[in-house]
């Protein structure tokens, strides 16, 4: 017997963990079936399952396997953060920030989001960070803020992680410290943080908190690049016309610059355009 047919099995007989698992079979494996997967949320949510309610609420939300519908799915929301379902409170604390599917407000949002916090979900205590730092329903605290970073990096989060690099690295309106910066910036490039490659390489190229790696820091511009980032890829392309860190190849270069070209970065056309006068 097939583990779907097994769990049907039981789902039939009003086994809500079943239920929420045939869902989950449906939702992510092959073959899958999202108008099954709502389904089968659907009726465990209906029997007080928590992960099945805010995952129905999610399907509502996205409109997978049933019509949108971002009134009902907050209802769900609503039911799952009762029971100190995490996700549910995250996603309850984003529908009142943003008023999908509810009025916006805030305060609640806040609210929510420190549930979350309190059980230990990276998203909520990033959110936090993100409030505290814009003044978002609370007064701005840029020390609350970088707690809540802190927190959301120590549960592993890698856009926390960025943010922390970026706060630490003069991005934003607080003081630069260049040993913060360097520690969260590696942590985030090592996850695969686009940005923060970039910004730790531009450290490496320029000696900036750790000792000058012209190498390193070319390696990681490309790192940075081939994920889609703009400012990386005019980055690379200088290095490549220059020789910092790599060999010089004017055809590389061109490359990199006509990428970051077409998307938009102003320096990068004017490379290019100097580049090509050299013709």
């Amino acid at each position: 017997m097939s583990r779907r047919a097994e769990l049907r099995g039981r789902a039939r007989a009003g086994d809500a963990d079943a239920m929420f698992e045939l869902a989950e079979e449906y939702d992510f494996e092959p073959p899958r079936d999202r108008r099954r997967a709502a389904h089968w949320y659907r009726e465990a949510a209906i029997l007080g399952h928590a992960e099945a309610q805010n995952a129905f609420g999610e399907c509502l939300r996205e409109g997978s396997g049933v019509p949108a519908d971002r009134n009902e799915a907050v209802n769900w929301f609503r039911k799952a953060a009762a029971q100190e379902e995490p996700n549910a409170q995250v996603s309850l604390g984003y529908s009142f920030f943003y008023g999908k599917g509810c009025r916006k407000n805030q305060k609640k949002a806040l609210h929510w989001y420190e549930r979350a916090d309190a059980n230990d979900h990276p998203s909520a205590s990033l959110n936090l960070g993100h409030m505290y730092r814009n003044g978002h329903g609370v007064d701005q605290d840029w020390e609350k803020a970088i707690a809540y970073y802190r927190r959301s990096a120590e549960l592993e989060s890698t856009t926390a992680m960025h943010w922390l690099g970026r706060i630490y690295n003069g991005h934003e309106d607080y003081p630069e410290d260049s040993a913060e910066a360097v520690k969260w910036l590696a942590l985030a490039a090592e996850n695969g943080d686009a940005q923060s490659q970039c910004d730790l390489g531009v450290r490496y190229i320029n000696g900036e908190g750790v000792a000058e790696d012209e190498e390193r820091g070319a390696s990681l511009y490309r790192m940075s690049a081939e994920q889609g980032e703009s400012w990386a890829a005019y980055l690379l392309g200088l290095c490549y016309r220059d020789g910092l860190g790599v060999k010089k190849n004017r055809r590389i270069a061109e490359h990199w610059l006509s990428k970051a070209a077409s998307e938009g970065e102003e320096e990068a056309k004017a490379a290019l355009r100097e580049l090509n006068s050299r013709e």
